[in-house]
């Protein structure tokens, strides 16, 4: 006969699951997903300043300055982290801001999207970015945030030289694509 409680063990497997495959992701691979966010946005910044009217760029400069300004906060606060050897004061911050972020990146790519004109080989890589997904994202912060107490100098030190990188460039220094 089965136990009345046969699916105990079964859930413990499933949330472990869980659990794991947010801690699967090393920092590696959350800088690199940070470095993907920074290039989308540089890809959509190119394409809007190659078709887009005065107007248009002046909107997206400002639409791009937002998502990089949530993005700016939380490589800074990371790389604080980092540094101070303790974990951000909030994780669930962290996230917000990184969905904030997210969601103001993607939507600054759907603006720029219908500037492209008919059967461009660009509107395929703005289709990509626009359909993005946060989970990966916020799974590559908690990654980069389980490491902040690490003990290895060099290993944080490496960390935070990594996130530098991923910062977002001005808008005004982002050239048109050709």
């Amino acid at each position: 006969m089965v136990p009345a409680r046969w699916w105990l063990p079964l859930l413990a497997v499933v949330m472990a699951g869980t659990t794991l495959h947010a801690e699967e992701v090393n920092w590696q691979e959350a800088v690199a997903r940070l470095a993907r966010e920074r290039t989308q946005a540089e890809t959509c910044v190119k394409v809007l300043k190659k078709y887009g009217d005065r107007a248009a760029i002046d909107r997206g400069s400002i639409s791009y300055d937002s998502a990089k300004s949530e993005y700016d906060g939380i490589i800074a606060g990371l790389i604080v982290t980092l540094a101070q050897k303790e974990k951000p004061a909030s994780l669930s911050d962290l996230q917000d801001r990184l969905q904030r972020g997210f969601e103001k990146r993607e939507a600054f790519c759907k603006n720029v999207q219908p500037l492209l004109p008919p059967g461009n080989g660009e509107k395929g890589v703005i289709n990509e970015i626009v359909s993005g997904v946060v989970g990966p994202l916020i799974q590559a912060v908690q990654a980069i945030y389980i490491r902040a107490k690490d003990d290895d100098v060099l290993t944080r030190k490496t960390i935070q030289t990594q996130l530098e990188a991923t910062s977002w460039p001005t808008f005004a220094s982002i050239v048109p694509s050709s």
